[in-house]
């Protein structure tokens, strides 16, 4: 598809104006702030014949209290305005509490709202103050119609934090019908519309109204009415098309492109056009200058570079991997390796500056000699990927994302790879993510080096077995469960390992099932068909081992050591063959027990 869409939105476009100018005639603007901080989730709702229609969400952070929804008041419609607050949980933010407030709203009358949760009762009216009346200095408005596209959908604006983007508001877009998005701006800057499909940058000021009509299968757009520096930007997206018209701003890429030699042939012919354009950015001195030129050089260099990442991927029974590395870099890549690269954190007013250094950062290890990248410990490569990061801020906001990439599985781990770089935890968001991944593992301590002759389970026969029964010998325990696909996964890597240690008889493969002791019967089938060896256990849900050991997911991997007591309480997946086996090869090489 060509990026041009004149002829798309050339019948449309007029009816567009129309239209939105119709549905914004009498709008209302609910606008407001929590006071106290906190997570939340705003949901305006609105119920016409006993049915309940979710209008519009709104995220609240600490950091961002202030909410705008907008909608067409009908004297007719019953409204309710809830508030759902989160907190965090083991691995993310989860629902803690729902507050909810009905409303009475006048058309065409504009309202202010101010929360406060410790005092919220909705029947006593108290912790809220609803008035008449609004500030609309700050709230910008996004404006427009989808086409090319036979669904509805929502339509959500995230803004830029810290190089990754955060959801702001979102609104239902209905099939063949404008939508319009406010958007509470309090600094003019970068920001995102997107769908489940694409993400498109768009640059908003307060009060701006910015109006576009957009594709909705690709994501590709033109500016029907706003800012000149919204028009810069769509010529900028319509002259790099043919670079990035591979899926750069889609969720899904477009696979049947993925020619290597035909993108590189491409990117060279566009390359003068480039930095022509580049070069002749006429808002001079401005904040957008700055932004937008450094904008031009993440999209030159990530695109191609993703390019690259996702073009060995392939299909395997309708199933698409996602990629952990590059394969092969050809040296046309070459020129995007330089010395002081990231030398500027402005770059994190951009919304694609965190994904671009983490890529960035592979493509350093990637060129290296294939022995020296063999050869280098966890905790070596993530050395090397900061250092090809020159801002201190910028290294921290890198090593913030490496600590959710990086799988480390104990706390030895996280200690040999993470705590050497402990300098870049300075920004308040990066200490919490190191904290949080640590207290992860910090209460393994209470097992680690401690007896692990404290239980007994059935075996298939009913037979009790205790882990003294294996003294003298490395034991690899294997925690899972019929019902878990990943445990399964599991199965064939665990079988090649045992093959391996076959002949050794210092070691013992154990499995653990936490399903239900009424279930054994599917345990003991499952273990048939997948030809389980070694020795398996029933753990009636977890009650005799699992829950004593803190587990609470499976699979979970642990070791014990000749002398019966625990190495590690999470081990590498067997999948990690060559992890695995250092742990398994230094157990063994304790030296036998003295038997009495």
């Amino acid at each position: 598809m060509k990026i041009s869409i004149k002829n798309i939105f050339a019948f449309v476009g007029s009816m567009i104006v129309l239209n939105v100018a119709n549905a914004q005639q009498d709008p209302v603007t609910l606008s407001g702030t929590l006071t106290e901080k906190i997570d939340a989730e705003l949901i305006l709702f609105k119920t016409v014949n006993n049915k309940i229609q979710k209008l519009g969400e709104h995220m609240i952070n600490p950091s961002n209290l202030d909410f705008v929804f907008v909608l067409p008041a009908d004297t007719t419609i019953n409204y309710s305005f809830q508030v759902k607050t989160l907190k965090q949980g083991h691995m993310r933010l989860e629902t803690d509490k729902y507050f909810t407030l009905p409303l009475t709203l006048k058309p065409g009358q504009n309202y202010s709202l101010k929360i406060t949760l410790s005092k919220f009762d909705a029947a006593k009216k108290t912790g809220f103050e609803l008035k008449p009346g609004t500030k609309k200095t700050s709230i910008a408005f996004v404006s427009g119609e989808l086409v090319n596209w036979k669904l509805g959908g929502t339509i959500t604006i995230k803004r830029v934090v810290d190089g990754s983007f955060e959801t702001v508001n979102s609104v239902n877009a209905e099939k063949e019908k404008p939508f319009l998005v406010p958007c509470v701006v309090k600094e003019e800057g970068f920001y995102y519309l997107s769908s489940l499909r694409w993400k498109l940058r768009v640059y908003l000021k307060p009060s701006d109204k910015l109006e576009l009509a957009i594709d909705g299968k690709w994501g590709s757009y033109e500016v029907i009415n706003g800012s000149e520096e919204n028009k810069s930007m769509q010529k900028w997206q319509q002259l790099i098309f043919p670079i990035t018209n591979y899926g750069y701003n889609l969720s899904i890429l477009q696979r049947d492109t993925f020619d290597l030699n035909t993108y590189q042939k491409t990117y060279e012919s566009l390359e003068p056009s480039i930095v022509n354009f580049r070069n002749n950015i006429n808002h001079t001195g401005s904040r957008f200058s700055k932004l937008f030129k450094m904008a031009i050089d993440v999209d030159k260099e990530f695109a191609p570079i993703l390019f690259l990442f996702n073009s060995p991927v392939k299909k395997t029974n309708g199933f698409i991997s996602t990629p952990k590395n590059f394969n092969d870099v050809p040296a046309f890549y070459q020129r995007f390796i330089q010395v002081n690269k990231f030398s500027d954190a402005s770059l994190l007013n951009i919304g694609e500056a965190r994904s671009y250094m983490n890529l960035y950062a592979k493509l350093v290890i990637a060129v290296l000699p294939e022995e020296k990248r063999k050869q280098l410990t966890q905790s070596e490569k993530l050395g090397l990927k900061i250092n090809a990061i020159s801002n201190d801020t910028l290294k921290s906001y890198f090593f913030k994302d490496q600590m959710s990439e990086i799988e480390v599985n104990n706390l030895t781990e996280f200690r040999s790879t993470f705590e050497p770089y402990k300098k870049y935890t300075k920004p308040a968001a990066v200490k919490k993510k190191y904290l949080d991944v640590y207290q992860g593992f910090v209460g393994d301590t209470a097992y680690v080096g401690k007896s692990s002759y404290n239980f007994s389970l059935p075996d298939s026969t009913g037979r009790m077995i205790s882990m003294k029964d294996f003294k003298g010998k490395v034991v690899f325990i294997d925690v899972w469960a019929t019902w878990c696909g990943p445990c399964r996964e599991q199965f064939p890597f665990l079988k090649e390992i045992e093959e391996e240690y076959k002949d050794n008889n210092d070691i013992v493969f154990m499995g653990k099932s936490i399903d239900r002791a009424t279930d054994r019967k599917k345990w003991l089938n499952a273990m048939k068909k997948e030809n389980l060896h070694g020795v398996q256990l029933l753990d009636d849900m977890g009650k005799f081992f699992a829950h004593k050991y803190d587990i609470h997911a499976v699979p979970r991997f642990l070791l014990i050591s000749k002398e019966g007591k625990w190495i590690e309480v999470r081990c590498p997946r067997p999948e990690a063959k060559e992890d695995l086996k250092k742990y398994l090869d230094k157990a063994l090489q304790e030296k036998p027990l003295v038997k009495d």
